[in-house]
């Protein structure tokens, strides 16, 4: 190791003298380091995706680089935009994905060889060199390093390496450890080792790559990037302080909480938060993909290899017809001028050199909804605890799929930190209620709050904390937290936060079903039937205290509310919200009936004669007057009828397959008799007796049978005769 260290000195003058040229040209082209472009705007997606811009000021042309983490180099190649008003872009660069594997393709030796000098030395055998030491001066070309083992004292051996070179005296050799320099004579060996060597320094590390915009222009200006890559989504945390007594508004506090995880600091950055579900995905445009061609053999004289024809699929006049149609339906209308996230931000002047129109002043768009609401909420006071107003509430506007809150001062946030800021901060329409959910609790309700936004934008889902004033502490204690969804524009959400114990609730639950109106046309009866789910809550409220109760009674499918009134009931996804009013100590019982109404069809011609006889007898619990009763009963007789006559035949049916069956039984016998004999002559007559009976009973099931097609006809008759 002590060798390889010594060798490795001995190319440091030819590699600052390349590290010097390439630094020398890198500033006469106008390059920034990474902080001359600081972040200047942030803004974070509840989507898990930050949008950062960065400022820097350029004269001529100019290169603009800086580092990025390696996981974020495809979001940085799929959303990077360029804005120089006045400039053009002329391109962005950085090392692939495998960057030193791609350099060292290129180069006559490998990294492995680069780490070691003498194995460095063998890779440009034959190169001319010039060696420098005590006892050897000379240029010559360079012929080979071999190791050799050299033994020392204590039986212990170190390993050195002698260099041999041809020059116009002959071969001459020296230890390469004894040499004070090794240096290459021909130019483009040394640039190989300066870029070998620079590669090794710009990717130095797995974790970053380094990132070149190339801008091009005149004069000096102003240029801003901005790119979306993934980030730690924002926390939306709030606090609501309820008020004493009956009041109808309460104090909301919104607050967001935010993370700095990139490898910067954040240095008096805009902030901007997005809440919003936007589509985003990700794809791997960093990795090197090779498109896989077939394999040819080699042409030889004669040899032909015609394309295999895979036949024709339309004129080429149907295809440009066909392409010129696809062009015009995918051809797009024009250039979003939106910026950030769902193109809620600002236009710029200039997008990629591509003229746009005059942005706007960058903070005006977003004050025109900033903090009005707020300094109203302020200076009328809250009339509950004195709770700190908030200085730098985020303004906020509504975009198409999402809300946007910005916030009037910029911030400092250093890497790896954390920083929690208020977002909205006003009163807001409540209402104190208690909350029945059977599958929460099967005899006490919730104790909640319905919040109505009554805002000019939504607000994102988030826990929420609450305080309730208290006269005993001549301030606000907890009461409890819950979950504030999505509370959209305009929009209510029941807000549960605790158990009401003091509130009893009893539920029972019965079902019936009923048939009502019957009808026959065509030979089909068609009745009606409702099936009835009745639940009855008997509520009772405290003694001192009234109650607002919301019933969340659970929907059935196919079922309709009747009962109350279904103008009186709120439905929510999956249940009915049934609210009811008690006084102080009051007890009601509130029925909540549903019901299911429908039609069941059956075919007369298939129904049983105890079927007939339910409808003639008025147990089947049908609608129908006595003609029709009457009617049912002659048809009930008749399918008794036709079920006598089927009794009949299957009676002489059994009888034939009796007689089958021992008809087989007496000819098996028959064939393991031989000649003539008297047990012969007896099996001959029993089947002749069989065969006659068989004749009768074929006769009595043919007349059966035409009786029962009688029979069934006369049914029929009486079938299409019947309407109801």
């Amino acid at each position: 190791m002590a060798a390889k260290k010594i060798i490795k000195k001995l190319f440091v003058s030819t590699i600052i003298a390349g590290t010097l040229a390439a630094a020398a040209s890198y500033a006469a082209e106008g390059g920034s380091s990474a902080s001359d472009i600081p972040v200047d705007r942030v803004i974070l997606s509840t989507s898990g995706l930050a949008n950062f811009e960065l400022r820097a000021h350029v004269t001529d042309d100019a290169k603009l680089r800086f580092p990025v983490r390696l996981e974020q180099v495809d979001d940085i190649l799929k959303s990077l935009i360029v804005f120089d008003k006045n400039g053009k872009l002329g391109g962005v660069t950085l090392p692939g994905k495998q960057p030193l594997a791609q350099v060292f393709k290129d180069l006559p030796f490998t990294q492995a060889q680069l780490d070691d000098p003498a194995q460095l030395l063998n890779a440009y055998q034959g190169a001319t060199v010039t060696l420098k030491g005590a006892s050897l001066n000379g240029t010559g070309q360079l012929l080979q390093v071999v190791p050799e083992e050299v033994a020392l004292d204590n039986d212990r051996t170190v390993t050195r390496h002698r260099i041999s070179i041809m020059t116009d005296g002959g071969m001459r050799q020296a230890i390469l450890e004894d040499l004070i320099s090794v240096t290459f004579d021909d130019p483009k060996i040394k640039a190989e080792l300066s870029r070998a060597l620079d590669a090794v320094r710009e990717n130095g590390t797995s974790e970053q790559r380094m990132m070149t915009v190339n801008l091009l222009g005149k004069g000096a200006r102003n240029v801003e990037l901005s790119y979306v890559v993934d980030a730690p989504l924002w926390k939306s945390a709030y606090r609501l302080v309820l008020p004493e007594g009956d009041a109808k508004k309460g104090l909301l506090q919104g607050w967001a909480v935010i993370e700095n995880m990139t490898a910067s600091d954040w240095k008096h950055v805009d902030l901007t938060l997005v809440s919003g579900n936007p589509v985003t995905f990700r794809q791997n445009l960093y990795q090197s993909y090779y498109v896989q061609r077939p394999e040819i053999p080699v042409q030889v004289f004669g040899r032909v290899m015609p394309r295999v024809d895979e036949g024709t699929v339309a004129t080429a006049a149907d295809m440009e017809r066909k392409e010129t149609a696809s062009s015009m339906e995918g051809a797009p209308g024009g250039m979003l001028g939106g910026r950030g996230f769902g193109g809620a931000m600002l236009k710029k002047s200039r997008m990629m050199n591509a003229p746009m129109a005059a942005a706007p002043a960058p903070m005006e768009m977003m004050r025109a909804n900033s903090m009005d609401s707020l300094a109203a909420a302020q200076d009328a006071g809250t009339g509950m605890a004195d709770v700190a107003p908030v200085a730098n509430a985020a303004g906020s506007a509504e975009a198409t799929t999402q809300v946007l809150f910005r916030f009037p001062n910029r911030f400092d946030l250093k890497s790896g930190q954390s920083l929690m800021l208020p977002f909205v901060s006003r009163e807001v329409p409540m209402e104190r209620v208690s909350v029945f959910q059977p599958e929460t609790h099967p005899t006490h309700p919730l104790a909640a709050v319905e919040l109505k936004n009554d805002g000019g934008t939504g607000l994102p889902p988030g826990v929420l904390t609450l305080y309730e004033e208290s006269p005993l502490l001549k301030g606000t204690s907890f009461v409890g937290d819950a979950q504030l969804p999505v509370l959209s524009k305009g929009e209510k959400r029941l807000v549960s936060y605790a158990l009401d114990s003091k509130t009893s609730i009893d539920r029972k639950e019965s079902s019936d079903s009923t048939q009502g109106e019957i009808t026959v046309a065509k030979g089909v009866l068609r009745v009606a039937y409702k099936n009835r789910a009745t639940t009855t809550y008997t509520i009772k409220a405290p003694e001192k205290e009234a109650r607002t109760i919301i019933i969340e009674h659970p929907k059935r499918y196919d079922y309709d509310i009747v009962s109350p009134d279904p103008k009186d009931v709120e439905v929510s996804n999956g249940h009915y919200r049934i609210r009811v009013k008690l006084k102080a100590g009051e007890k009601k019982v509130v029925p909540v009936v549903l019901e299911n109404r429908g039609w069941q069809t059956y075919m007369l011609s298939g129904m049983s004669s105890e079927q007939f006889t339910a409808y003639a007898t008025g147990t089947s619990g049908g609608h129908l007057d006595a003609a029709a009763r009457r009617s049912f009963g002659k048809l009930a007789e008749k399918r008794r009828e036709i079920d006598d006559v089927d009794r009949k035949i299957a009676g002489v049916e059994r009888q034939r397959q009796a007689i089958i069956r021992d008809q087989s039984r007496v000819r098996q016998n028959l064939m393991s008799l031989n000649g003539k004999s008297d047990v012969k002559e007896k099996y001959l007559a029993k089947l002749n007796t069989q065969e006659d009976e068989l004749e009768k009973l074929d006769a009595a099931k043919e007349k059966l049978s035409a009786l029962r097609q009688q029979k069934q006809g006369e049914l029929s008759d009486m079938i299409a005769d019947i309407k109801l």
